[in-house]
């Protein structure tokens, strides 16, 4: 049976899907699997992908960088600080980031800012490598 998945920031509604089947997040205390029927739930979110798996098992995977995931009765809502999708992925862009945020980070071990954007950077890349699959 299908749930339905809300997916969004302060600037935007990302997604919104009625025909969900599963539901992965990255939570700040490990990752969460969600079906339909799950008890309810609210936990924070981490940097990392939010996978859905939709009615005949179509993937759609995201970067989220903290927020919360509320999961009551049928619906799952996502409220992200940020989001980005595959298709707004510029992989050389955050190439040449991830490449500047090491170097800052090995001239400034204390750069909490850097390190950061660096996990940030570094999901966004995972997520561009699993939608090329």
């Amino acid at each position: 049976m299908p749930f339905t998945v809300q997916v969004v920031t302060p600037d935007r509604e990302v997604s919104v899907c009625d025909d969900a089947k599963l539901l992965i997040a990255k939570g700040i205390e490990g990752d969460i699997g969600i079906m339909a029927g799950h008890a309810p739930v609210l936990i924070a979110l981490s940097v990392g992908p939010l996978t859905l798996v939709r009615e005949g098992d179509v993937r759609q995977t995201m970067v989220v960088d903290g927020g919360f995931l509320q999961m009551n009765g049928e619906t799952a809502i996502v409220l992200a600080e940020y989001v980005i999708l595959p298709q707004e992925i510029d992989i050389e862009a955050t190439r040449a980031e991830i490449t500047e945020l090491e170097r800052r980070i090995a001239a400034d071990g204390e750069a909490v800012e850097e390190k950061s954007r660096l996990a940030r950077a570094k999901a966004i890349e995972a997520v561009h490598g699993i939608e090329r699959m």
